[in-house]
């Protein structure tokens, strides 16, 4: 944290310019259209890694550093729009760094001004990809939100997912009751309804469900963790409970 501060909220490479995607610098967010996608996601993370650090370390400096791109560059504008919702910008990808960056955030932050601020970003967030019926997302908003919603899918899902983690390939595209269609990511090929896990391909938590065609023919395997982590989430937070 302090080399990413020190270097104008990036991270450097080796090379000495910075990763692709690891820019949180108010000049680029705030001031340049190139960055203007990644302007309300890349905030959240900042804040949320600004946060976390002052969290566990006590140094006020931490602290210092937050409240200066709130206040100063107005990041607290930029987390109430936390990702794109234009299909040609849309990317599941947004949704799951979300995930990760709002707890510490909820969880730490004890100005109440600003807990609303980042519950109304949260919802924001939840509005738009709760439709994808992720187990993950679905227990992140119940804890972080403290709303009771429908948690009977996200167990449907754990209960149906299949135990093969085999990436075979899954053609979902010439089904008779599905209609193929350009949403919510416009330049990928999606079905009209959501199947069933146990119909789709093995999948991680930055992709899209709604692929027409998944998986790899069969040359790759997953590691399981697009299941382990929404089921220990659920049971660590109550959602769910252990068997008999």
């Amino acid at each position: 944290m302090d080399g990413i501060i020190a270097d104008g909220y990036v991270l450097k490479d080796i090379d000495g310019k910075h990763t692709r995607w690891a820019v949180w610098s108010p000049e680029k967010l705030n001031h340049d259209p190139d960055w203007r996608f990644e302007r309300g996601i890349n905030s959240v993370e900042i804040l949320s890694s600004l946060k976390a650090t002052y969290h566990m370390t006590g140094d006020q400096k931490y602290q210092r550093c937050y409240l200066e791109l709130l206040d100063k560059h107005d990041y607290k504008a930029n987390v109430l729009r936390p990702r794109s919702t234009d299909p040609a910008w849309r990317t599941h990808i947004d949704d799951e760094l979300l995930a990760l960056a709002y707890p510490a955030l909820l969880l730490y932050e004890t100005d109440p001004e600003l807990k609303r601020l980042y519950r109304t970003s949260l919802d924001a967030w939840y509005r738009e990809c709760k439709m994808d019926r992720s187990p993950y997302f679905d227990f992140t908003y119940a804890s972080l939100s403290g709303k009771k919603i429908d948690l009977k899918p996200a167990v449907r899902f754990l209960q149906d997912a299949p135990l093969d983690l085999v990436r075979w390939r899954i053609d979902n595209s010439m089904r008779e009751d599905l209609r193929v269609v350009r949403t919510p990511e416009l330049e990928s090929l999606q079905t009209d309804r959501l199947p069933p896990v146990s119909e789709r391909g093995i999948m991680r938590w930055d992709n899209n469900p709604w692929l027409a065609v998944q998986g790899d023919g069969g040359q790759t395997e997953s590691d399981g963790v697009y299941w382990l982590l929404p089921y220990w989430m659920g049971r660590y937070c109550g959602h769910i409970q252990p068997p008999p």
